[in-house]
């Protein structure tokens, strides 16, 4: 009987912690999210899941889906949305990729390394999203926003 209440107030617990928020990012519902409530400093383009491995130096064993809009080379702006089943791995590679883009755009576009500074970087159960843009507080809160529903 003891147990009995104890696994009752734990499921109670569980379930009410678990309200209100997402079981798992929808790569294409966030990314939707994204592109139409985050302001960009102009039009992003999806890249395909090679130009996507390529960029971030991802292994195709890293992850199980991919989605990524990038700007053109004179910005920095660009989101990334990755399924994967090692989430501080894919942490880790989105850090370094900001580091070495900072590294490059230091000399040649100095102004723009703010961004970088500002990215986001967040894991939800499988996902590691990481967007760069000036207009960071906004994206946090509509990734916030996007969990919720």
């Amino acid at each position: 009987m003891k147990y009995m209440k104890i696994f009752a107030v734990l499921t109670t617990i569980f379930l009410l912690m678990s309200c209100g928020k997402k079981s798992e990012i929808i790569n294409s519902e966030l990314s939707r999210e994204i592109t139409d409530n985050v302001e960009f400093s102009e039009q992003l383009t999806q890249i395909d899941t090679i130009n996507a491995q390529k960029r971030y130096m991802l292994s195709s064993k890293d992850y199980s889906e991919i989605t990524a809009f990038v700007g053109t080379a004179s910005v920095c702006d660009e989101f990334v949305i990755v399924k994967t089943t090692d989430t501080e791995g894919i942490t880790e590679d989105l850090r370094s990729y900001i580091d070495s883009k900072k590294e490059s755009y230091k000399t040649y576009r100095p102004n723009e390394v703010y961004k970088l500074d500002n990215a986001i970087i967040e894991q939800y159960e499988d996902a590691v999203v990481m967007i760069i843009t000036a207009d960071s507080d906004n994206a946090i809160r509509v990734y916030e926003e996007y969990l919720k529903k």
